[in-house]
């Protein structure tokens, strides 16, 4: 338990002397993790489902203003296929691990030319 608490104790020191490369990390895994946690639920808000579109919803109103043929591809069809978990829930959780990964280079980088 004595190197749990040394660990803990040293990582709440560094982050503390070190509030930039806190912030350089901790924003861009905040804006990578938010939107897997945050689209699901304003997607399902609009009518948008795991079992389709509901009736009576936004999305329905949506679905049909354009006539009930939802072309493959375009903005519809990708907010229904993440509520449904399909391939647009890939690719936004995709989006969110590149951009963290790519914050997560800058950090190690800016403290390898730091040396």
């Amino acid at each position: 338990m004595d190197r749990v608490t040394t660990a803990v104790t040293t990582a709440v020191t560094w982050a503390r002397d070190n509030p930039r490369n806190v912030a350089a990390v901790a924003v861009p895994l905040a804006i990578g993790v938010a939107p897997v946690i945050v689209i699901a639920p304003i997607l399902g808000s609009l009518g948008f489902g795991a079992a389709g579109v509901a009736a009576g919803s936004t999305a329905a109103g949506l679905q049909s203003g354009i006539g009930g043929a939802v072309a493959a591809g375009s903005t519809f069809a990708f907010c229904q296929s993440a509520a449904a978990g399909g391939y647009a829930a890939a690719a936004i959780g995709a989006a969110g691990g590149v951009t963290t990964g790519v914050a997560a280079v800058g950090v190690a980088a800016k403290g390898w030319f730091r040396r």
